[in-house]
């Protein structure tokens, strides 16, 4: 009987080890080819008897669906500096570049923002809930615009510099949101064609818009040590800045 018990606890054991292992491959294979191409190696495995009776699209589909998501602080931040933009309505082109599957910005300023990600599962979870996607990278989105094309309001949270050739299809008078964890606000805030017109901290109690001169003093970077290194990173990552492009009003403005 003991014997027996132990055969039994043993082969449950091997078929959880084998799913386990299997599941962990799966994580690796899907960023090395489509779901078609992934399915079909699997489904190969199956054939052979490699997974143990584990199904092998019924894995790849648990690893590969995503979901949205909405952070609320960023949202009630949105909506402090929404009333700072007075010239944006509905009929304006709102980009979120690097957006994953975060209904933040829609939330805000409606369904007709934009969000532009090369991540398929992200866009399909976007997707399904009616937001409108473009999956591609914002250089690729940018390149296939009509040289009228216009954007004007930018969000880059999270997502790395905003691209010149994006910039460039900002109107006078139009607008970028951004936040600093790679840079992003720092980069702006340097840049003459923008003017920094306000900012706020998400994570602030009082939920208060920082004016100009505070926030200009808000950006840069600090220095700080890690082991025998000096590592440089931005400050304030989370804070979200206000940027107006240059010039003269737009005929929107007027």
């Amino acid at each position: 009987m003991t014997d027996k018990l132990n055969d039994k606890c043993g082969s449950s054991s091997e078929e959880a080890r084998l799913e386990d292992a299997w599941s962990r491959k799966v994580v690796v294979l899907k960023d090395l080819g489509s779901f078609a191409e992934i399915a079909a190696a699997l489904r190969g495995l199956e054939d052979s008897g490699g997974f143990g009776g584990i199904n092998s699209s019924d894995t790849v589909l648990s690893q590969s669906k995503q979901e949205t998501y909405f952070h609320q602080d960023v949202a009630k931040a949105l909506g402090k500096l929404r009333e700072r933009m007075t010239n944006i309505d509905d009929t304006s082109v709102i980009i979120y570049p690097g957006s994953s599957s975060d209904e933040t910005l829609a939330r805000v300023f409606g369904p007709g923002v934009i969000h532009v990600d090369p991540d398929e599962y992200a866009m399909e979870a976007m997707r399904e809930k009616g937001y409108n996607v473009a999956e591609m990278t914002i250089e690729e989105y940018v390149s296939n615009m009509p040289e009228e094309g216009r954007v004007d309001v930018v969000f880059s949270y999270n997502s790395g510099l905003v691209p010149q050739e994006l910039l460039d299809k900002v109107p006078v008078g139009c607008y970028v949101i951004a936040n600093n964890w790679h840079g992003s606000a720092n980069s702006l805030g340097k840049n003459p064609r923008v003017t920094l017109v306000c900012a706020i901290d998400p994570e602030s109690k009082s939920g208060e818009i920082i004016n100009e001169e505070e926030a200009q003093a808000a950006l840069g970077i600090i220095t700080t040590e890690s082991g025998n290194m000096n590592i440089d990173i931005e400050k304030n990552p989370n804070t979200l800045w206000l940027f107006r492009k240059n010039g003269e009003p737009s005929a929107k403005l007027q």
